[in-house]
C-alpha cells in the first residue's frame, strides 16, 4: 500500500484487521491481517478509488466504495461488486450488518437494508422516521433562466425565481461551483464526477456530460468563454499535488484536461475569461504563497504569458470588467492587471472584509466580491473598495460563492438563506 496517496479506513473484525486505502491513479486496496501475526496478511485490488465502512457477515466483508457495495471474500481473496435493485445510494457514509442484512447510510438521506444474496433492498427514510434535519452549508451557486441553483452534498436545490418553489436534484457527489448557459446548468462535481448537465426542458435527470483524470477530483471554479463557446474549468488534485485546467464544448463533446499548466506545486482555484483567453490563478494547498496568474490559449493548449502579483498568497478568484483582470488572495489581499500591458495596477489589503476562500463576478459594469462574512464591491476607476452587504456569516461549505443573472441581480448565501441583491453602482 504504500504506493498510494493514503490509508483510508482501519477496522477489528474478529481476529482480523482490515485496513483500506484510498487511491488516485490507480484502484483502492484492502488488506487483511491476522492481529496474533501480523506478518501473516493477504491484499486484494479493489474496485474504484475508495474503500471504506467495513462490515461482515459469514466469510464475507461488505464495504463501499463510490457507485455501491463490494463484497471481499475472506477465502479466495477477492473483491467483487454488489449488484443492487433499487435507488441510487449516492455516496454511503455508513455500513453495517444486521439479522444477515446489509444496512447502508446514504448520503441522500435514507437508510437501506440489503439482501447481500439477490441485492433487493428495502428503504427508510430518515427524515420521515423522526431524524432532525436542517439545511446544508452551500457549495457552488448558479443562477439564469428563471431559476436558482444551490450545490450541497448529494444534492442540487433548484429555486424558482418566479413562483419559490423548490426542487431537489439528486446528484452524485457535490457542485463545488456552476454556470448557466442557454438555459442549461453545467456544474463541477467533487470528487473526481468531471462535469455535470441538467436541462430543465429535457424532463431528463441530471447527469454526468464529461469526465476527466480521476486524479484531478476537485473542480473549484466553473466559467463559461462565449468567444469559443466553451465551459472552463480550474481543479484541485488532492492526492498527486498540483491541479489542472479543463475545456469542454457542449456542443460537440469535445474536451481537454491540461495538467499543471502552472507548475507542479499550485492548484487551478480560479479562472477567468477574456476574448477567448483563459486567465487561471493558481495557489497552493496551504495559506502561504506563491499564487500565479498564468494566460492561457485554451484552443491551442498553451501558456500566453504568466505574472506574480507578489501578494505572499493563493489566489482565491479572479474576474474581469473591461481591460482590467481583478484577484482576490486567500490573505485578503486585492490586486488589479491591466490585461495589455500585463502590468499590476493595484493592490490593496482587505483582510477586514474577506479571508480565505472568497469569490468575485462581473456584474453590471463593476466587480462585485463576497467572503464568509461581507459582500463588497470594487469602484471601476479608483478600485476602493466598498461594502453592499455586512454580517453575511454565509453558511459555506467549502468557500464562499456569488454569482448573477442575466437581470443583473446577484446571489449568495445570509446564513443558511439564499439572498438576492439588487445593487446599482454609480455610473
Amino acid at each position: 500500500m504504500l504506493a498510494d496517496p493514503s490509508i483510508r479506513e482501519l477496522a477489528i473484525l474478529g481476529d482480523k484487521l482490515l485496513v483500506s486505502s484510498a487511491a488516485s491513479t490507480h484502484q483502492s486496496k484492502v488488506a487483511l491481517l491476522n492481529l496474533e501475526n501480523l506478518a501473516s496478511y493477504s491484499v486484494a485490488t479493489s474496485i474504484g478509488k475508495t474503500a471504506k465502512n467495513f462490515t461482515s457477515i459469514g466469510g464475507q466483508v461488505y464495504f463501499a466504495n463510490e457507485t455501491g457495495l463490494c463484497a471481499y471474500s475472506v477465502a479466495s481473496n477477492s473483491i467483487s461488486q454488489l449488484t443492487l435493485n433499487g435507488p441510487s445510494l449516492g455516496e454511503i457514509w455508513g455500513v453495517d450488518a444486521r439479522n444477515n442484512k446489509v444496512l447502508a447510510t446514504s448520503g441522500y438521506g435514507f437508510v437501506a437494508e440489503i439482501d447481500p444474496g439477490t441485492g433487493s433492498m428495502a428503504i427508510t427514510d430518515l427524515g420521515e422516521a423522526g431524524a432532525s434535519a436542517t439545511p446544508q452549508t452551500v457549495m457552488g451557486i448558479a443562477a439564469g433562466a428563471g431559476f436558482a441553483y444551490v450545490g450541497g452534498n448529494g444534492v442540487i436545490a433548484r429555486h424558482s425565481l418566479a413562483t419559490g418553489e423548490v426542487v431537489n436534484l439528486q446528484s452524485q457527489g457535490e457542485a463545488k461551483d456552476a454556470v448557466i448557459v442557454g438555459g442549461v446548468l453545467y456544474t463541477g462535481q467533487y470528487s473526481s464526477q468531471g462535469i455535470w448537465k441538467y436541462d430543465p426542458l429535457s424532463g431528463q435527470p441530471i447527469h454526468q456530460a464529461a469526465a476527466f483524470p480521476g486524479a484531478q477530483n476537485r473542480p473549484l471554479d466553473v466559467c463559461w468563454d462565449d468567444v469559443n463557446k466553451l465551459m472552463l474549468v480550474a481543479a484541485q488534485s488532492d492526492t498527486e499535488g498540483g491541479g489542472s485546467f479543463w475545456t469542454f464544448d457542449p456542443a460537440t463533446g469535445a474536451k481537454q484536461c491540461f495538467i499543471n499548466p502552472i507548475d507542479n506545486r499550485q492548484l487551478l482555484r480560479a479562472v477567468a475569461t477574456r476574448d477567448g483567453v483563459a486567465y487561471l490563478g493558481g495557489g497552493l494547498p496551504t495559506l502561504e504563497g506563491p499564487g500565479t496568474v498564468v494566460a492561457f490559449d485554451p484552443g491551442a493548449g498553451r501558456e500566453l504569458w504568466r505574472i506574480e502579483p507578489g501578494m505572499g498568497a493563493g489566489i482565491s478568484a479572479l474576474a474581469i470588467q473591461g481591460r482590467n483582470l481583478y484577484g482576490l488572495t486567500r490573505k485578503g489581499g486585492i490586486f488589479v492587471i491591466d490585461i495589455p500591458t500585463r502590468k499590476v495596477v493595484h493592490q490593496a489589503d482587505i483582510r477586514s472584509l474577506s479571508y480565505g476562500f472568497g469569490a468575485l463576478v462581473a456584474n453590471r459594469g463593476v466587480i462585485y466580491g463576497v467572503s464568509d462574512t461581507n459582500v463588497f464591491r470594487f469602484e471601476p476607476k479608483t478600485f476602493e473598495v466598498t461594502t453592499v452587504l455586512a454580517d453575511t456569516k454565509g453558511g459555506w461549505y467549502s468557500g464562499s460563492h456569488i454569482t448573477n443573472d442575466e437581470d443583473g441581480y446577484l446571489y449568495t448565501m445570509r446564513g443558511r438563506n439564499l439572498v438576492r441583491i439588487d445593487d446599482h453602482p454609480r455610473s
